[in-house]
């Protein structure tokens, strides 16, 4: 389950379980661009943690 969680400074992080983002190759520190959905958002990575754009 992916968690939104908020830090002492009220700061909103997305928690996603290790699981996931080991099968889609997401890591510390990479991009991610939110966009509307009908039910939801959608989320793009944009770039990979060496900082290229992913494809």
């Amino acid at each position: 389950m992916v968690k939104i969680q908020q830090l002492p400074s009220g700061q909103l992080v997305i928690t996603i379980p290790k699981k996931i983002a080991e099968y889609e190759g997401i890591e510390k520190g990479m991009e991610l661009e939110f966009r509307k959905h009908a039910d939801g958002f959608v989320l793009e990575l944009l770039k990979t943690k060496k900082g290229e754009r992913k494809k």
